[in-house]
Parts: C-alpha cells; structure tokens; sequence
C-alpha cells in the first residue's frame, strides 16, 4: 500500500496549508492499540512507512475524511564529470562536520544527535552511504535543530550537488551555534566557581577571625585567674581588650550585612560601581576614623533607596470618580480634568506628562485633592511643604564634603516611602523664598520635567535615579510668585471659594460629623463596653432653670444619633456672620468650638457663656443668655440642639456685619479683586478738597491701578468737556441713540460710535442659568444731573475746579495691583462730580479704556463667590468676560445675584445713578432669600 506525506505549513487549516512537495511511501506494517482518554478509549493506529521517493502535488481531489490528491513523482538530477569530484569532496567535509559535530556535542545533548549517532557514531571505520542523495536526506533528517522549513527546502531541492551544499550550509551553522553556547556556558561556570570560592574564602576568613578572638579572650581570661588579689587594674585592662574585640567583631557583622542589603536593593549599574568602591574603601578605614561613620551612612542611604521596589496599580477610573466625589463637594471642573488626566495616564501606561499644579486660596481641598489622587491611584502618599524653604539644598541634599550632610526631601520621601512610584505634593510651591544668594526654584526646574528627571542627581547620592515613575503634585495660593520658566513646567488648575451652600453641605456631610467623633459626641465613641457599671452611670443634664441634674445612661440617644444637633440656620449664620473666606478652614474652627463648648456642658459645666470683653458682671444680659442656652438641653435624649439665636452666646458676638450700604456714600464705589486668599469687596472711596487741582492716590497701589484711577479721571473730564462744547453750540457729532432719540454729544477723537446713554436692545441669544433678559431704560435722574452740570460748566475750565482730589483704596497694608478697578474708580469719581451716591446692591469689576470701553478681567468666579458671600444682589461684569461666567459659575452658585454685562463705561453709569431705586442694605443673615427688584431695570446679558 502507498502514502503520501507532506509537511504542514505554520496553521493546519485547510489543504492549502500544506506544502505541495512530499515524499512518495510504502506502508511496511501497521498496528492497532486503543487508549482512554478521559473517559473514553481511543484506538490508535500505528503505521512503519518507507520512502521512496518525492513527489509533487498537482491538485487534490479529496479533503475529508483524508486528503486524496493526483501527483508527479520527481527525479533526483544526478552529476557526472567533474561535478562528481565536487560532490565527492563535498561528501567529505559534510561527514568531517558531522563526526566533528558529534564528538564535541556535550553530555546532555543526546536528545539533539541521538539519531545521527545511532546512523554514523563516532567510530572512523563506520560506513558513510555511497549515495551523495541518501547522505544529504539522512543529515538533514537527523539534525533536530532544523525548522520545518529548512527540512523542507532540502526536500525540494533536486540537484544533489545543490542539496549537499544546503545541508552542509545548514550543519555549519548548527556547529558554530554549538561551539558559542559552549564558549557562553564556559565563562558562566568560572563566573560561578569564582564567585563561589570568593565567597568560602569570605566565609572561611571570617570563621578564622572569629577563632583568633575566642583564643585571644580564652588566654586573657585565664591571665586575669592568675593574677593577685592586690592587682586591681589588670582585669579591668582585658575587659577593655575583650570590648573592643566584640567591637570589631560587631563592625564586621555590619559591613557584611550592609554588603547583602546592598545586593538586595538592585542598584543601577553607576550606583552598584559607586557602592563597590565605597565599600571597599570603608573595609580599610578603622571604625574610629571620622570619616567611617559618613561612608557607612552613604552606603545604608543607597541601600534605603528603592531603586527597584514599586507599588502595584489598578486604575479604576469609575472607583476614582467615586472617591473624588465622597471626598469632595462641588468642583465639577477640577474633578473632571483630574479624571481626564487620570486616563491619559491609564492609557499611556507612564506617568510622563503635565504636571498639575492647584491654584486656590487656602482651605478649598487642595491639600485632600492630591490625597484623593493617591487613593485612586492605589499608591503611596507624601507631602512635602514648601513653604520658606530658601536652600536648592533642602531638595537636592548637601554634598558629602560637608559634615552633617544628609539627601534632599525628595531622596528622603523616597525612603520613607520605600517605593520609587509614590505621589508627591509639592505643597506651597509659590512660598519657595529667593534671594540674591538662593534660588530654590532653579532646582525645581529640573525636578518637574519629564524629560529631564529620569537622571535626576541627588548632591549626596551623586549618582542618577528615575524620578519618572513619581507623580508630582504642586499646590499654590499666587501665581504671580512662581518663576515663569517655572509656571511654564505645570499646568494650572484652579480651585475658587465655595458658596454659601457648598459650604453648608461641607460642614453638614464632613465638618461636623468629624469635630462631633474629635470630641467624642459621637454615641459610639461614648459607649463603655465591657463596662458592668456602665448602666448605672449617670450623665450631668442642666434643666431649664440652670440648675445641674442628673439623668440615667437609658435617657442616652441611640447608638447612630450624635449628641449635639445643629440647625441648618445655625450653620448657615455661623457661615456669613462669623466667617469671610474661601475656603472653609475658619468654618471647622467655629464648629469646632461649638463642640468643645457642647462638651462642657454635658459634662456637667454648661452654666458658662460666651461674655463680652469687659463684662465681669452678672446683670440681665447673663440671665437673659442662660434662659436662651436652657433651650439647647440636653432633652430627654440627652441630645444639644442649637439654633442660629443660641450663636451669639456661644461663640460670642458677630464678626462680620453687614455695612455695605452705611459705606456707599457720595464718592464711594464697590469694587471686587481677587488675592492668594480668593475673591473680595474692594471699595473705592474719593473725596475733594480746596486746593491747586492735584490728584492724590493712596493705599499701597501697583503702577498699573494707579493709571486706572488716571485713566478714569481723564475719562470723566473728556465727557464733561465734549457735553459743555455741544451745550454752547459749538460744532461736535451728535449721535442718535435709537428709539428713545436722545442725542448725546460725542468726539471723533474718542468714541464717536459709543453713546452717554445706551438704547434699549434686544437680547442676544439665549440666557443659561435661567436669568431672563430684562429691557434697558435710561436713567432720567443721572441724564437731568449731567444735563443741569453741563449748563453750568464753562468748556474752558476743568469740571473739578481747582480742588484736590484724592482717591483712596482701604486696607493700606495690602498690597493691590492690576486693571479690574477702573470701573470701580470711574463710579467713585461719577459720584463725587454728580455729588450722587452709586447703588448700595451693586458691585463692579472691569478695566476701562480713554475711549469707555470695558475690557475683559480674571478671576470672574472668585470675584462672583465673593459677592455672593457679602450679600450683594447686583454684579456688573465685562460683555467679553460671559463665557467665564458660562463655564466656571453654575446655577447654584449664584443664588440671588443678578449678573450684567455691560460693554461701555455709560452702561455702568446708567445702571450706578438709575433713579426710583431705593437704598438698599444686605441681610447676610438669610444670603439665599429671593431679592426684592429694583425699580430700574438693565439688560441682563449671559
């Protein structure tokens, strides 16, 4: 019987993986067997086929069960001539090669040339085949280091010359394949035997050592036997031997040790050549000299670091999502762009990247949001503060030539940390201090890079470590004190203030329930487990009339119910009456003390209130704050309530009142600004006096808001001037105003284009945040005003006279600088010249120009937030600055305000010095109440 077998190609799928030159067999014998497989039995066909010769595949005419195909049986080309002496000299060094071959093959490799040895051996008078053909087949079949794909071009190629040629290529190679993993095999096993007898040597050195001291103190304690009662001091001299023998002892035993952790800790190969040398050298220095205690200490600093050690990580972005929101409230935006660079991170499978720098003023969780980021990250947290550090040495360590050197504070993060992938804040980055000698900041430079701090070099360490896999994290309050080169290196997210009720839910869901666990009113930190007395235990309860009582354990609240309750008007009056801030910081202060006070009382001394400084007495006002106090309990429940009328006798008097409306005089103009700690009112006060016309500015300005108040000035003479040259008759455009058709004079060489008095227009485009647009109307007070001033002024004189003018900005121990208060400023002069008072519910931001436009300013939301804080109902803001308003202020966040956009200095004149609007004063005791409208209206704008 015939077959036919052909090689299959790299997948079994079908006939046309299946090379198409085979080899043409007779089946000598065959075989049955069965075996089990799993479960069941399987017969096994065994089959002793022989070759005989090749054969081509034409095309198959059957693929299933077993492949059937029409064939071509091929001829071998056989040579003559002198291509015979070829092939004849080609036999020889092929069978050379082969005993070659087989001779050096090691030991363990009979599996690789078993078969060729049991053909050919070793044996010279072994019989080759006379047949170049069967030789090559043979080899070829016999080398098990060929592919499939080598044995199968020997197959198809015909020519027998070609085909000893191909086997003897293949051969060779497979020789100088074994000949190298010999040589490679060798030097590892001397590697091996030098490293082992290195170590025996060691160990037998070591052991030697250890005898000569043991016979050293053997004969020093058989002296110390023989010597006399009345030789006091010998005894004491051996013991002093034998101290400083157990001393040396010791030292070898730390030298050893520190040589295993430093093989341990896998240094880079520069670290791993320092470290040799070091030690080394450390073996020849005597453990007194002053210079062995630093080499020892370099070496444990190196074999601290964890050049190799990495927390593992599992990003979830849904987990990190969820811990950002449970520990945080509010901060969409931040949330968003944190999560974002989160998955950037997870994709790229690195750290590489920007490096985020949080910008708010203080207590906002800009701290908590990079411990967040750790948790989400699975990874290790350190902080490391900033704050007056002046030395590029505190973060790049001190060079080994100084005595008491040590690393920087990133080197020992690192090593308190023990991995070489933690998160690191770098908090306070803009108090880095700078001076003429110092310049932290430069070192930072190369720290924040990505490209740069995979080498980053250590002045004790002294040798590079890979700081890519950190996560750097900076925090900062100003921006403006952070080197640009610097800033350039990270990117900006910033953190503003919360509103009133952002804080109200902080202080609810976080603030409370902490101080309430710190002072351990929470009922399960009270709980005496355990305890038999416990149920007869009493608790101190002050009733109505002050008197102390006691009330039994079972009048306790249940185990889940906090012991002091406070109202959501309590805390919403303790946020705007005792509290100005951004943050929330002052606000876990009060809380804090409210709890410490609640303390007091349950334990027994809650007759003490909060007096005001001076008042030693017991009159009326204490008895009145006693009988208030009574209502706080504690009830039947042993719980303290407290109200927003048990404040004051609490945590004392008021801080912050409400006088905005007392302060808006003539001459007086509400501003906002912005510094490190968030947005704040900014007032503008301006007065005249009789004098020579100068123009005074104080409270501590940078140059640019001194031209701002240059600026408004000469703004609002150019208008008077221009009014009073068209009042006389004298030539000057004349501008229509629309419906209305009140003609205001203008300049060409001003604004031609801009009116005094802007017309009512229509709204432009859709409102957000559902405020709807209100129609514009022209403030007929503030037009009969200018209209009286300009029949009265003389173009040829200054409307201000010759009297001084001085401008003043309060809090003249604040530095303040930039453009936003030329607004602000124009309002304040406006109100001096028209002797009028601007609106009391109104504050302003923005720069202006000569020409009376307002441009766009920063910081809209902290400015927003601030207002909101201060109760203002009214907030004039730049046209240009809308889309800050759409894309950092939410609906919440504005609460009662009325946002306007104005594009002309007139918008905001109109809108300052509108008539039938009644004074109006805030009550930040309720900030959330609906506000009352004014009876002039301005076109909102969002």
């Amino acid at each position: 019987t015939q077959i036919g077998v052909v090689a299959m190609k790299s997948t079994n799928k079908g006939a046309e993986e299946l090379y198409t030159t085979g080899t043409y067999c007779r089946i000598a014998s065959h075989a049955h067997s069965t075996t089990k497989m799993g479960d069941k039995e399987v017969t096994v066909v065994t089959l002793s086929i022989e070759g005989q010769s090749r054969f081509e595949v034409q095309n198959f005419t059957q693929t299933s069960p077993f492949h059937v195909a029409n064939i071509k049986v091929l001829q071998e080309r056989e040579t003559s001539g002198e291509a015979s002496a070829e092939v004849a000299g080609l036999m020889q060094t092929l069978q050379q090669n082969i005993i070659d071959m087989l001779n050096e093959s090691p030991q363990g490799a009979a599996g690789q040339t078993g078969f060729l040895k049991n053909l050919f051996g070793t044996n010279k008078r072994t019989r080759w085949p006379s047949s170049p053909s069967v030789l090559a087949d043979m080899i070829a079949a016999g080398l098990s280091q060929l592919s499939i794909a080598e044995r199968q071009q020997v197959l198809e190629t015909l020519d027998v010359q070609k085909r000893l040629q191909l086997v003897l290529d293949l051969v060779q190679k497979v020789v100088e394949v074994q000949r190298l993993s010999k040589e490679i095999n060798s030097k590892m096993q001397k590697r091996s035997e030098d490293e082992l007898r290195e170590t025996v040597l060691r160990r037998q050195l070591h052991e030697l050592q250890r005898e000569m001291r043991k016979l050293k103190s053997s004969g020093g304690s058989s002296k110390s036997h023989q010597a006399t009662d009345g030789d006091g001091d010998s005894g004491g001299e051996d013991n002093e031997d034998n101290d400083v023998e157990e001393e040396e002892e010791d030292e070898e035993d730390e030298i050893s040790a520190l040589r295993d952790s430093l093989k341990k800790a896998q240094l880079s190969p520069d670290a791993a050549k320092i470290a040799q040398r070091e030690l080394r050298r450390l073996q020849n220095i005597q453990p007194q000299h002053p210079e062995y205690t630093g080499s020892r200490t370099y070496l444990e600093t190196l074999a601290a670091l964890p050049w190799a050690e990495s927390s593992a990580e599992d990003l979830d972005l849904a987990a990190a999502h969820d811990i950002l929101e449970n520990d945080h409230y509010g901060l969409d935006k931040v949330k968003r762009r944190i999560l974002e660079f989160l998955a950037v991170q997870k994709m790229r499978g690195d750290m590489k990247g920007p490096i985020l720098c949080l910008h708010g003023p203080p207590g906002v969780g800009k701290t908590s949001l990079g411990r967040s980021i750790a948790k989400a990250l699975g990874r290790k947290f350190h902080r490391i503060a900033l704050g007056g550090v002046r030395d590029e040495a505190e973060l790049r360590g001190h060079r080994r030539t100084y005595i008491g050197s040590m690393p920087g504070n990133i080197m020992q993060a690192l090593i308190s940390m023990k991995v070489n992938n933690p998160v690191i804040l770098l908090d306070e980055i803009d108090k880095l201090t700078r001076n003429a000698m110092f310049n932290p900041s430069g070192a930072m430079l190369e720290l924040l890079d990505p490209e740069q701090n995979h080498t980053f070099k250590d002045h004790y360490i002294n040798t590079p470590f890979d700081l890519s896999k950190v996560l750097f994290l900076c925090t900062c309050n100003d921006l403006n004190t952070i080197d640009r080169p610097l800033l350039d290196r990270m990117e900006v997210i910033d953190l503003s203030g919360y509103t009133v009720e952002e804080k109200l839910h902080i202080a609810t869901t976080h603030l409370l329930p902490k101080q309430l666990k710190l002072h351990a009113l929470q009922q399960p930190d009270l709980e005496q487990d355990g305890n038999p007395d416990a149920q007869g235990m009493s608790a101190e309860i002050a009733d109505p009339s002050g008197l102390v009582t006691t009330q039994d354990k079972q009048g306790a609240p249940p185990p889940d119910q906090p012991r002091l309750i406070m109202s959501k008007a309590a805390i919403t009056d303790l946020i705007s009456k005792w509290t100005m801030e951004s943050g929330v910081r002052s606000l876990e202060r009060r809380v804090a003390q409210i709890c410490r006070w609640a303390a007091l009382r349950l334990a027994g001394a809650g007759t003490e209130v909060a007096k005001p400084d001076g008042d030693v007495g017991g009159g009326e006002a204490d008895k009145l704050a006693e009988a208030s106090l009574a209502e706080c309990g504690p009830n039947a429940q042993g719980q303290l309530i407290v109200d927003a009328h048990h404040l004051p006798y609490i945590v004392g008097a008021e801080i912050f009142e409400p006088d905005l409306a007392e302060r808006l005089s003539v001459g007086v103009a509400m501003g906002l600004g912005v510094t490190a700690t968030g947005g704040q009112l900014l007032f503008v006060e301006a007065t005249r006096s009789k004098g020579s016309g100068r123009l005074t500015v104080t409270g501590q300005l940078g140059e640019v808001m001194r031209e701002s108040v240059s600026t408004a000035m000469s703004l609002l003479r150019s208008k008077i001037y221009y009014a009073t040259l068209a009042a006389t008759g004298e030539k000057s455009p004349v501008v229509s105003v629309g419906p209305s058709q009140v003609a205001v004079p203008g300049s060409t060489g001003m604004n031609s284009g801009a009116p005094m008095l802007m017309p009512d227009r229509p709204a432009q485009g859709t409102l957000p945040l559902g405020v709807e647009a209100q129609s514009l109307e022209c403030g007929g007070r503030f037009q009969e005003v200018l209209q009286h001033l300009v029949a009265q002024a003389d173009a040829t004189k200054d409307p201000f006279g010759n009297d001084d003018i001085h401008v003043h900005f309060p809090a003249g121990a604040i530095p303040k600088d930039g453009p936003s208060a030329g607004v602000t400023t124009t309002l304040a002069l406006a109100s001096l010249l028209l002797k009028r008072p601007v609106r009391s519910d109104t504050a302003v931001t923005g720069e202006i120009t000569l020409r009376g436009h307002i441009l766009p300013v920063g910081g809209i939301r902290d400015k927003v937030l601030a207002a909101h804080r201060a109760g203002v109902r009214h907030v004039l803001l730049p046209f240009a600055n809308q889309r800050h308003v759409k894309d950092d202020i939410s609906a919440s966040s504005l609460g009662d305000i009325e946002l306007h956009f104005v594009k002309h200095i007139d918008e905001a004149l109109a809108w300052a010095f509108a008539d039938h609007v009644e004074q109006w004063a805030p009550s930040a005791s309720s900030p959330g109440s609906p506000s009352t409208a004014p009876g002039f209206a301005l076109q909102s704008k969002l």
